[in-house]
């Protein structure tokens, strides 16, 4: 007699070593990077998608093959349909959705910021530290071929010590890449404009090229944009080793500019992210050093693995939050016009 083949559940028959992740928000961010991410990894597949908007998460579903739709976060991570979730939504809605998923046991990755405030930022690290899930925070501009090779240069010393950092980082803002999105420019929703929105990325690259940042002085202004939120900011850092550095993020201009200078005791390293290149300037006869970049692997790559893995994610919690707490030192200090100190007091 022949076997009659039944499927009882959704799991049966997925292969193990697949990680099953559902999406929560289907807006740009979704549809441009983390869809298509889980699409190109062999080990990972969307089973789920979640949006408030039932017909879009719907559309979205059945775009990448998805068999689950919700309406509701803590219905999906619920629902044992998966091992993992991006986040996506508005970054004021992070933190809620981020501790629900932890609390299910499951894998976690955030948008930048990854949350408003410290004290949400507190709770989400809290939480990855309860959790038997990883919690990995989108920071994608560290993994840009460009700046993974700078912090393997810097760690070489080949530069020597950091006396300055000037990073920049720029562009016509978030209406072109995201029009329906107009929580960026909402104060509550957002938690900020310019300076949180790319400069979220700036304040990780200082951090994970310079290292630790002792005060900062800062101005923000909005020059362009008819919004409430600032649309220019410029930042000037004291390091914790003594060096200087400066910051300036805006979205006002075309084309744009994501630039990283670096000022040691034996050379000067260069990045132009748009252009792709990195060069070395010594300072005796060797003069430029030719500086080939690695291959990129996307931040959605690099969470899959570290989640099938069992390893630590390469942007922790902790991270995002010290990125969050520089990019809130730079608000107090163009708020109170004065220099402001880190670690951050009181409540941020």
């Amino acid at each position: 007699m022949q076997r009659e083949i039944m499927i009882d559940s959704p799991d049966e028959g997925v292969d193990e070593d697949t990680l099953r992740v559902g999406v929560i928000g289907t807006g740009a961010i979704a549809q441009r990077f983390h869809l298509p991410g889980y699409a190109d990894h062999s080990d990972a597949t969307v089973t789920a998608v979640c949006d408030v908007e039932e017909r879009k998460a719907r559309a979205v579903a059945d775009e990448v093959g998805a068999e689950h739709t919700f309406t509701d976060t803590g219905d999906l991570v619920e629902s044992g349909t998966v091992d993992a979730v991006s986040v996506c939504l508005p970054n004021h809605l992070h933190a809620d959705a981020v501790t629900a998923a932890l609390a299910e046991d499951l894998h976690v990755l955030c948008e930048k910021p990854m949350a408003t405030t410290l004290a949400e930022a507190d709770e989400m690290v809290a939480a990855a530290d309860a959790s038997d899930g990883i919690l990995m925070i989108d920071q994608s501009e560290r993994f840009a071929p460009v700046y993974q090779k700078a912090m393997s240069v810097l760690e070489s010393g080949l530069v020597g010590d950091i006396q300055t950092i000037r990073a920049r980082f720029s562009h016509s803002g978030p209406e072109g890449w995201a029009p329906r999105s107009t929580w960026f420019t909402d104060a509550e929703a957002s938690g900020g404009g310019a300076m949180v929105d790319i400069g979220i990325h700036n304040a990780d690259l200082v951090l994970s090229l310079a290292g630790d940042v002792e005060s900062v002085t800062a101005e923000t202004a909005t020059l362009a944009m008819d919004a409430d939120v600032e649309d220019t900011a410029v930042a000037t850092m004291r390091l914790a080793d003594g060096g200087l550095g400066t910051f300036e993020v805006s979205w006002t201009t075309d084309p744009e500019r994501i630039e990283t200078q670096v000022v040691g005791t034996e050379g000067v390293l260069t990045v132009d992210k748009v252009a792709g290149e990195l060069t070395v300037d010594l300072d005796d006869d060797r003069g430029r050093v030719d500086v080939p970049v690695p291959e990129y692997r996307s931040p959605i790559a690099r969470f899959v693995d570290a989640a099938l893995d069992g390893e630590e994610p390469p942007v922790t919690a902790r991270e995002g939050r010290d990125a969050l707490e520089l990019v809130l030192a730079i608000y107090r200090a163009a708020e109170a016009r004065r220099p402001v100190s880190l670690p951050l007091e009181g409540d941020a």
